[in-house]
């Protein structure tokens, strides 16, 4: 599936008006920044059944209270989207343990592991922890500058993760956003999801999100 992700930087996008699949939406960021646009862009994808996705920009803060401010100002989307750490302070944090931290909070909070974004060079630093068998890797690398879709296996050696969930492959998709290829299909996205789906069955299912 081939899908963007998307942010308050922009802010003057409608996700349906381009031909994708899915929609990663920033969410937060640290314990004190929520992303104006991201409901609007959620409530766009839902009307319009685009798979979507809201993710965490991590900060330098304590990992646990980062981890409960994205649960808290995410909750309508849990079980619905995929929610996504991702980890580009390298250097600032000790990094594999505030990861390990921060999805081990969230999990408990929710049930559900997020998927981890972090740059593909810096895949080999998790060798030693659980997070490559619990969370799926979503990748970021660009081979070349595309702007436009490719269709093409994922390059990186990703180890010690067996495979890619989702990979960035360019920041430049129509001269405007980042371009994704996720490897999976819907019944798939659903299951990072909410993975615990058929363990409940909704009160109201004919009702939507809003």
């Amino acid at each position: 599936m081939y899908g963007i992700d998307i942010s308050n930087w922009q802010g003057g996008e409608t996700p349906s008006n381009y031909d994708i699949d899915f929609c990663i939406c920033k969410a937060t960021e640290g314990t004190n920044f929520i992303d104006d646009f991201c409901d609007g862009f959620i409530q766009d994808c839902i009307k319009h059944n685009i798979l979507f996705g809201y993710y965490h920009f991590a900060g330098n803060e304590n990992a646990k209270n980062e981890a409960k401010f994205f649960w808290n100002n995410t909750l309508g989307y849990s079980g619905y989207g995929i929610p996504v750490l991702d980890y580009e302070v390298w250097g600032k944090n000790n990094d594999v343990k505030w990861c390990e931290e921060f999805l081990k909070e969230y999990h408990e909070l929710s049930g559900i592991w997020p998927i981890l974004y972090i740059s593909a060079s810096y895949c080999g630093i998790f060798e030693n922890s659980w997070i490559p068998d619990k969370c799926g890797l979503w990748v970021a690398g660009y081979p070349m500058e595309y702007t436009d879709w490719i269709d093409r296996e994922m390059p990186y050696n990703i180890y010690p993760w067996k495979f890619a969930a989702i990979w960035q492959f360019t920041s430049n998709l129509w001269g405007k956003f980042d371009g994704n290829i996720a490897y999976m299909d819907k019944k798939a996205w659903m299951k990072y999801a909410n993975p615990n789906a058929s363990e409940a069955k909704p009160q109201n299912p004919e009702k939507t999100i809003d």
